[in-house]
């Protein structure tokens, strides 16, 4: 029994039918058949019922699929992780990330990445927007998934953009005017406190809110600016203000806080995964082809 023998009848039962299955394992009909025959042969077991038209998986059948779909499985494994050792190329890999990925997408693409390359090691910080950015930049993580504004003026930086986006919204608190509105176009804004994240943090941000208020006839009351987004939405909570935010901070705010959809403003936020262009470690592309195949990335 070989590798290949175990393909031909996985291939075999999930097509339910030989001449399909040889078709999509561009070999003939009958040497599928004679693969499979030669296969029930060495392990004593009749593992299809078949005639002329259709093949069935016997109960002995059913149970040695499971198995062989496990050594396929381990094997392709096992056959990654080798030619990671022949290149030197077991070692870690740092992902960086903002915080709407812990809650949504980073979970399943790390262990779906883990399922595949078991024994690399794999280490997560949690950063601001900018302290993101500074960690990419400076070689301190690998992978960031982060925002798109900005990512195209960084020098050595390469990024591919993800399926997230979120449009952006006015955060307010319940008791305000506006609480109980379903749309607040941005002039309706001119005359409100508005708390937002500090420039040094997220200058890109920081430059677009002052742009699309300025585009819209007034300039922003800004009365305050704090680097963390859990102060900018205590302080919101407290009525000292309100915000400019992407909807993905709704899951971080308390139940006494709105999120109105901000109309007059085409701006939708995308999300992007970046890292270093020059950065060697090899697990990097090993990791993005792994978000492609989840579908996570648009390519």
């Amino acid at each position: 029994m070989n590798i290949k023998q175990l393909q031909y009848f996985i291939s075999a039962a999930e097509y339910s039918n030989f001449s399909a299955a040889a078709k999509n394992l561009n070999i003939t009909q009958p040497a599928l058949s004679k693969q499979i025959a030669d296969l029930e042969a060495q392990i004593g077991l009749k593992l299809f019922d078949r005639n002329t038209r259709w093949v069935k998986l016997t109960a002995a059948g059913a149970e040695f699929l499971k198995e062989a779909i496990a050594i396929i499985t381990e094997t392709e494994s096992a056959i990654n992780y080798a030619r990671l050792a022949a290149n030197g190329n077991v070692g870690s890999l740092s992902i960086g990330f903002l915080g709407p990925f812990e809650r949504e997408e980073l979970p399943k693409l790390v262990s779906n990445f883990r399922h595949n390359y078991p024994r690399a090691a794999l280490s997560f910080s949690k950063l601001s927007w900018g302290a993101l950015t500074e960690s990419l930049e400076a070689s301190k993580i690998d992978v960031a998934f982060t925002m798109t504004q900005g990512l195209h003026d960084l020098p050595g930086i390469s990024f591919q953009l993800s399926r997230l986006f979120y449009p952006l919204s006015v955060i307010v608190p319940d008791d305000h005017p506006f609480a109980n509105k379903i749309k607040v176009h941005i002039s309706e804004l001119a005359t409100e406190p508005l708390i937002i994240l500090s420039r040094s943090e997220c200058p890109q941000a920081y430059e677009h809110m002052r742009h699309m208020c300025i585009s819209n006839g007034f300039y922003p009351n800004i009365v305050a600016t704090v680097p963390l987004l859990e102060t900018l939405l205590l302080m919101v909570a407290t009525g000292m203000g309100i915000a400019i935010q992407t909807k993905h901070v709704k899951a971080y705010a308390n139940s006494n806080l709105r999120f109105i959809d901000l109309d007059g403003c085409s701006f939708i936020n995308g999300y992007a995964v970046a890292w270093k262009t020059t950065n060697p470690n090899p697990l990097i592309p090993l990791f993005l082809e792994s978000l492609k195949k989840e579908k996570f990335l648009i390519t």
